[in-house]
Parts: C-alpha cells; sequence; structure tokens
C-alpha cells in the first residue's frame, strides 16, 4: 500500500495508475491507456513506456506526465506543496468547475465508461481531492 500522494494541481498519485510505484505493485498501464484514448481522441500512450515519478518528484531525471503542467510551475513559484495550501485557490489556473468545454468533453467520455473504467480515473479528479484536503484542515 503506497501512503496517499497529491500532485501539485491535487491528482492523488498514489491512485494513478501510471506512478512509478504503482506500476511496480500493480501494472495496470494497458488498462489506463485505453481509457485515455477514449478521453483524448488521437492520443495514443504506449501503455509500455507510460510512467510518471510524480510532479512531487524532485530528481533532476524524473518522468512527468506533463512536464509543462502550469499548475505545477505556479505551486512551485509559490513554494507550496500544492494547490491545497493556496490562499488564492480556485484561480484562473486551476479554476473551481470545469469550463463547458470541459464538461460536454467528460460527459461524452463518461457514456462509454464502465464502472470499473471510471474507478481507475479516480485519482485525476483534483478538484474534489484538493477541496477533501482543504476540508480537513
Amino acid at each position: 500500500m503506497i501512503e496517499k500522494v497529491f500532485a501539485k494541481c491535487g491528482m492523488r498519485c498514489d491512485l494513478c495508475l501510471i506512478y512509478r510505484p504503482y506500476v511496480a505493485i500493480n501494472d495496470r498501464r494497458n488498462e489506463v491507456c485505453k481509457v485515455y484514448e477514449e478521453m483524448h481522441p488521437g492520443y495514443k500512450p504506449d501503455p509500455k513506456t507510460i510512467i510518471c515519478d510524480g510532479c512531487m518528484c524532485e530528481e533532476e531525471n524524473a518522468i512527468l506526465l506533463e512536464p509543462t503542467c502550469r499548475v505545477r510551475k505556479c505551486v512551485q513559484d509559490k513554494g507550496y506543496v500544492h494547490c491545497g495550501y493556496c490562499e488564492e485557490y480556485p484561480c484562473e489556473i486551476f479554476p473551481a468547475e470545469p469550463s463547458y468545454e470541459e464538461l460536454v468533453q467528460i460527459i461524452d467520455v463518461e457514456k462509454k465508461w464502465t464502472w470499473e473504467e471510471q474507478q481507475m480515473l479516480e485519482a485525476y479528479n483534483c478538484k474534489n481531492n484538493m477541496d477533501e484536503f482543504r476540508k480537513s484542515r
């Protein structure tokens, strides 16, 4: 069991199926790559190579799913562990609600998902994770 690990944006690395420590315990990258493809048409991740050390990783050669993440840069620049500590959260970079376009995509994709696929994506519910964190502080 991996302890709870929040990414800079509130994603739960410990639940992410491409997080390196999780892959070492239970490699389910084939399954999650299929769901990624449904979420992002045209994106074809390779299950053999997709892996992430987590944006909390400070190693120089860390592999990140999104190396140019604006949220990560903002949190690092402000010196916070993650967005949950920022008094400006939610903000323009990380709004409280998804945009209309994001909602349409989510609804379209969710119509295709099975319960198991939805559970695989629990880690990526950043806004809910951050709201839970802030309530528990």
